[in-house]
């Protein structure tokens, strides 16, 4: 199992961000909403317009 980069929670299935400050990290779902509603997460994507 992985912790959570935010909170530090132990979970199975985390979600890997980038992050503006942070930089690459895992996230939980609910730090994840909580990271996405205040905008601190960067498009995945680089090689196409999917995420623009």
């Amino acid at each position: 199992m992985s912790k959570c980069s935010i909170c530090g929670k132990d979970e199975s299935s985390l979600l890997r961000v980038k992050h503006r400050k942070l930089g690459t990290i895992k996230l939980c779902f609910e730090c994840w909403e909580v990271e996405s509603s205040n905008k601190n997460l960067l498009p995945s994507c680089s090689r196409c317009d999917c995420c623009k």
